[in-house]
């Protein structure tokens, strides 16, 4: 790369003066010597402080579209970081953003003939984003300022004036972040980093076919590499959702092992063409920067899921893990060996992750296919169960016959994965949540209790297995199993949700409040089950004026009752009465839980009993609530409440 013919100009940052025409660095005036590659490849960055340059990019303009293994790049970037470090305390200039490149962070000023001009700061892009996740990158270091209807909740100016205003108000915004983000979230730098042995976090893989739409390959290839090295007794391994929470949130690879507590991260790109894979994969020590291995692979599709296996063998041997028979069978536990049942799997997943009912639909459709590909492919039928399961959480008909029969699918589901794969945690997990839904609590108790033998420390068992405590009135064990949750997610908004609705039905309000607080951190927008979560703690505490402007956020099932309770409570019979018309008209019989629940609120205990008999005989779903629910404390002394609960046989 001639870098004279393309800028003649000498660039200040921090401590640093960087003269492109003469190829040289100095720090504070003392020269610092880079091997041209990485004075090149600084340069390029440098000349496009505040944006992410991608990979491809970079690779083409200090390469010259030369064929170089990515793992130099990764090398090169590192190099550079630790050149440009005057010590272990002084803030990364260039930061890594998973899935796409890397983002010159530093105020920048060009010095040329004219004078100084300014290359575009961190802070300045964060008052002009340019979309696509690198538009929500927080600055490090000087410039960061930290940076069911009715029952779903349950589960499941001038120029210069305006510039400078709006960069005021983004940085207000993130200091009120820094004020309630949980401190996981803030920079880390004088951090004590002192992670498990043999823990490791994989990233998002990077998708470089060209075509968003292979994006549900690579993201699924690196979930389905978590599930993997996750059955490993041995390994500490990072969350899903942890580790993908920094596609959108950019970060260095010591300050996401620092913020995920691990020594080691793996990272990796995934290119298709037809029926050919290219996947590079790097795992770096977190403490060092180096590389403990990196490794390209050209393989058939067909090879993709021995690759996967191959790929978890090498990362347990880099981190000194001895495989023994169970180990190695777990690798692969409740897979397949069919690419195309694989590949329907993994597209059910990306939908899956989208929520909503319609996402649900388009996920079961996939998981259908992959079964019918491979009748014997466990994690799909698991998979299928949990859907199933939403699907007839979020059926707002009114028919009871359809919800109950959608139930019966799941179940049917959960059975078969059961018997494929008897010896899986999650398979046990997936049957006790949904005995949950059916009101078998002594079923559900006892396979979740199978799955937390068989898989203690996986999360997809606990977060059933809380609600199942929390419900049983075993409050201990619920908070216990939700703050697993939270250590293992600790970047996932919904581990907050969860544990603030346990907290909620043990009337701990102010613990639930304060665990709302760290999910409105870590979400873009407050999802409507948190709303709710809050209201109902604001009622509990009674403070309807607080609830009802939580309330009105969304009209649900849910908000309507929140609606009717808070209005009552204010004294507002007329508008109680109406959204309790509401509620009736949308829900009819399906909701005999949730007006039992607003009468007895209402202080209207007779009718508070009625719906909750008939809830009773229609096995309302919301029952599974009843022992520790508070909107049901008003008539839980009486002898009609009592039949009720001694009704559905609570294990003790």
């Amino acid at each position: 790369m001639d870098v004279s013919v393309r800028d003649k100009g000498i660039f200040r940052f921090g401590a640093f003066r960087m003269d492109a025409v003469r190829h040289c660095l100095a720090r504070d005036g003392a020269p610092l010597k880079l091997p041209p590659k990485l004075f090149d490849t600084l340069l390029y960055l440098v000349e496009h402080a505040g944006r992410v340059v991608e990979k491809d990019e970079l690779l083409t303009a200090v390469w010259d579209g030369r064929f170089v293994d990515e793992a130099n790049l990764t090398q090169t970037v590192f190099l550079l970081r630790r050149a440009l470090q005057a010590d272990e305390t002084t803030a990364d200039f260039i930061v890594t953003v998973p899935g796409h490149g890397y983002r010159f962070v530093a105020p920048v000023r060009r010095e040329t003939d004219l004078g100084a001009t300014a290359v575009p700061s961190a802070v300045a892009q964060m008052s002009a984003p340019q979309g696509g996740p690198a538009a929500r990158f927080e600055p490090r270091a000087a410039e960061q300022t930290a940076t069911k209807p009715s029952h779903a909740w349950s589960w499941p100016g001038l120029a210069s004036f305006v510039a400078a205003a709006l960069v005021v108000a983004g940085l207000i915004s993130l200091l009120l972040v820094q004020r309630w983000a949980p401190e996981y979230a803030r920079p880390t730098l004088h951090a004590a980093f002192n992670p498990p042995p043999r823990s490791v976090a994989v990233l998002a893989f990077t998708n470089m076919s060209g075509d968003p739409g292979q994006d549900y390959l690579a993201d699924g290839f690196s979930e389905e590499l978590i599930n993997a090295l996750s059955r490993v007794d041995a390994l500490h391994v990072a969350a899903r959702t942890s580790t993908f929470f920094f596609k959108s949130h950019p970060a260095t690879i010591a300050d996401i092992a620092r913020q995920l507590n691990v020594g080691a991260v793996l990272e990796g790109s995934l290119r298709r063409e037809g029926r050919r894979l290219r996947i590079t994969v790097q795992l770096i020590n977190a403490a060092t920067g180096y590389h403990f291995w990196s490794h390209n692979y050209d393989r058939d599709f067909g090879d993709i899921l021995k690759l996967q296996t191959e790929i978890a063998e090498k990362v347990t041997q880099s981190l000194q893990v001895t495989l023994n028979a169970g180990d190695a069978e777990r690798l692969t536990m409740g897979g397949t060996a069919n690419s195309a049942a694989f590949d329907a799997f993994l597209r059910g997943m990306q939908s899956m992750h989208g929520r909503g009912e319609a996402s649900y639909q388009s996920a079961l459709a996939a998981f259908d296919e992959a079964v019918r590909l491979d009748p014997r492919y466990a994690a799909a039928q698991t998979k299928r169960a949990y859907v199933l399961m939403f699907i007839a959480n979020f059926d707002t008909t009114s028919d009871l016959a359809r919800v109950r029969a959608t139930l019966a699918q799941a179940m049917d589901a959960a059975n078969r994965t059961v018997a494929l794969a008897p010896d899986w945690g999650q398979a046990h997990a997936a049957r006790g949540a949904i005995l949950l839904q059916l009101l078998d609590f002594g079923g559900a108790e006892r396979e979740l209790s199978r799955a937390r033998a068989l898989a203690p420390a996986d999360v997809a068992v606990d977060r059933p297995y809380a609600f199942l405590e929390a419900y049983l009135g075993h409050r201990a064990a619920a908070e216990a199993a939700a703050a697993r949750v939270v250590a293992r997610y600790p970047l996932e908004a919904d581990s907050y949700a969860d544990q603030a609705e346990i907290l909620y039905l043990n009337r701990r309000y102010v613990d639930s409040l304060a665990a709302l607080r760290h999910a409105r951190a870590l979400a873009a927008i407050e999802p409507p089950r948190d709303q709710l979560i809050s209201a109902l703690v604001y009622l509990a505490q009674g403070k309807p004026r607080i609830a009802r402007q939580k309330c009105a956020a969304d009209q649900n099932s849910g908000q309507t009752l929140c609606l009717a309770i808070a209005a009552h409570q204010l004294g507002q019979l007329t508008e109680a009465k109406a959204h309790m018309a509401t509620l009736r008209a949308s829900m009819g019989n399906t909701g005999a839980y949730d007006y039992a629940e607003t009468y007895a609120q209402w202080g209207d205990e007779s009718n508070a009993l009625v719906w909750l008999k008939t809830a009773a005989k229609l096995r309302d779903t919301g029952l599974a609530q009843l022992k520790t629910d508070p909107l049901l404390d008003p008539i839980r002394g009486t002898p009609e409440f009592a039949d009720v609960e001694r009704g559905l046989d609570f294990p003790p």
